[in-house]
């Protein structure tokens, strides 16, 4: 490159062209530098210097030297010198390690195999640490250590001027004495309705508490005082502090006279099981189907005691010292939830029903035995009546008629024929009296007496009527023939003012029988004769209904049964 201002231009030599010159024998006069004429280009500069240049070589002709390069601009890193300072660096850190560790070893070594160096404090390695041991230090934790752990009451405290600092709980107690007093001052008088209770000594043992001073003696000293932040702990220094402070200033305890308060609990519990009693709400004593009029239990209030009430007035009395107290308690009246007076108009006929029989004296006279069988029965509440199970099988024994029955779809003379009315009868009294039908049948076709659905026919001993009284009161029937009349009475818990139940039936179906006549040959009747066994009968389907008036208003309608009467084609045995 020129100088611009006009200086000579001298190529920089690297140090390769250094040593060649050394070399050389002979050496090429350097070109003067030209000077840069002024007002020429940079360009023409740049032309001419180059021209001016030595010419550039591949090789050196053989005898010849060779002519010096031109100098490099950068220069060649010195790799040697780095080096050296490298390994003067770590030699140093090795020497300044090796010289820490011997001293450490030095300090560490006598501890470590059991001697000690005169003027050199013990040392000792914790978790890789090296710590000062301090034997005073030790030796005062170690002190105040068991100071603080022991199992005896801290000096400095006193119960009953008895001095059990030092003492374990149980020599304290020892000291003390057994805490006994005399029991035979305590005389509680009480009176709780018509009951009368005397509590002695022998109930309620007074005794001094000296085992439960002898751990509050026991605890003194040993409660936090200000609490390590998030540990809820002590510092040692303050438990030491607090022991040794109590021998300045002593805890005096005093023990006090007390009694079993589990023991007077109980007693408590037993007064009130013994005044409270639940109250009896009026029942139905009797009912006499004669005169149809109830007789009545009267109710009984009750009474409720609360235990915990006498057990805060004894424990009351006794905290006070007054062991001969007369105390007198009230209980509470409990009315019963049914009086006398709010059932008695609420009893009478429920409902009633009556038949009307035939003429004919034998099935009366059934009729009416069946009658007096269930005349006055009771059915408590929940019970369910069984026709069957009232009247029991009915026997010529009994009284019982021969008279007309259905068996077989034919009519035949049985002992204790036309009972069926008696039970027809009732189950439309029970029907009306809204109680609940457990078990009934319909005859084999329509009965005169009732309505088509009305019937409940009976034969013993499978064939019954029954119903349940689901109710919360008595239910009692009341039963009677008289002049060709069959007469069912329900007594017991009217219905509602106002209230009434009858019965509907409604024919739903219509069952035609066969139209000719079936023939059935009976050897036993006299030869050309012919009787007719079974009368020809139409059959049905019949819906019976409970309505419920409201002061002679239909308010309701529920479909109580149904009943199915067969259709019969006529049959006439011959021989």
């Amino acid at each position: 490159m020129s100088n611009i201002s006009g200086g000579t231009q001298r190529p920089r030599r690297s140090q390769q062209t250094r040593l060649t010159e050394k070399l050389a024998p002979e050496t090429k006069p350097r070109q003067p530098a030209m000077r840069q004429p002024k007002g020429r280009s940079q360009r023409l500069i740049e032309e001419e210097a180059r021209r001016s240049a030595p010419p550039k070589t591949r090789g050196t002709p053989t005898g010849k030297r060779p002519s010096a390069p031109r100098r490099k601009t950068t220069r060649k890193p010195r790799k040697g010198r780095k080096k050296r300072s490298s390994t003067f660096l770590w030699l140093l850190v090795m020497l300044i390690s090796l010289t820490c560790t011997a001293g450490l070893l030095l300090l560490a070594a006598p501890q470590m195999l059991g001697m000690e160096l005169t003027g050199l404090p013990t040392l000792a390695f914790v978790n890789g640490s090296i710590i000062r041991y301090d034997a005073e230090r030790i030796a005062n934790f170690n002190e105040a250590v068991a100071l603080v752990n022991t199992d005896r009451i801290f000096p400095g405290v006193t119960i009953d001027g008895i001095n059990v600092g030092g003492m374990t709980r149980a020599d304290a107690e020892s000291a003390l004495g057994q805490g006994g007093v005399d029991n035979s001052s305590v005389n509680l008088h009480v009176v709780a309705d018509a009951y009368t209770y005397d509590i002695t000594g022998y109930d309620v043992p007074l005794y001094r508490n000296v085992s439960e001073m002898a751990a509050v003696a026991y605890a003194a000293g040993r409660g936090n005082t200000t609490a390590l932040r998030g540990s809820g702990r002590t510092p040692l220094s303050e438990r030491v502090a607090t022991i040794r402070a109590m021998q300045q200033s002593p805890v005096t305890l005093q023990t006090q006279i007390t009694y079993d308060r589990d023991a007077v609990r109980k007693i408590a519990e037993n007064i009130a099981a013994d005044v409270t009693c639940t109250p009896v709400n009026a029942t139905v004593e009797s009912f006499d189907p004669a005169t149809k009029q109830f007789t009545f239990n009267s109710d009984i209030s009750g009474a409720y005691l609360d235990a915990n009430s006498v057990y805060q007035t004894l424990t009351g009395v006794l905290d006070m010292g007054n062991y001969t107290a007369s105390l007198r308690l009230q209980s509470d009246t409990v009315l019963a939830d049914v009086t006398k007076s709010q059932i008695v108009g609420k009893f009478g006929r429920i409902s009633t029903y009556t038949t009307k029989t035939t003429s004919n004296s034998n099935r009366n006279t059934n009729i009416d035995l069946s009658c007096q069988a269930i005349n006055g029965y009771k059915v408590a509440p929940g019970d369910t009546f069984s026709f069957n199970q009232a009247t029991g099988q009915r026997t010529a024994a009994k009284g019982y008629k021969e008279a007309t029955a259905i068996s077989g779809g034919q009519s035949v003379p049985e002992v204790g024929g036309g009972v069926c009315q008696t039970s027809s009868t009732l189950f439309n009294a029970v029907a009306r009296a809204n109680l609940e039908i457990v078990y009934r049948s319909p005859h084999a076709w329509p009965s005169s007496y009732v309505q088509k659905g009305m019937d409940a026919t009976v034969n013993w001993p499978n064939l019954d009527f029954k119903f349940k009284n689901d109710t919360e009161w008595p239910i009692y029937i009341v039963a009677n023939y008289s002049k060709q009349k069959c007469t069912v009475e329900i007594y017991g818990m009217l219905l509602p003012d106002g209230v009434s139940i009858d019965l509907e039936s409604t024919v739903t179906r219509t069952i035609d029988p066969p139209s000719d006549t079936k023939y059935v040959q009976n050897t036993k009747l006299a030869a050309g004769t012919q009787e007719t066994t079974i009368k020809k009968r139409t059959g049905y389907v019949v819906e019976t209904y409970q309505i419920w008036y409201q002061n002679g208003k239909e308010v309701d309608r529920k479909l109580l049964c149904t009943s199915t009467y067969k259709a019969y084609q006529e049959t006439v045995e011959y021989n």
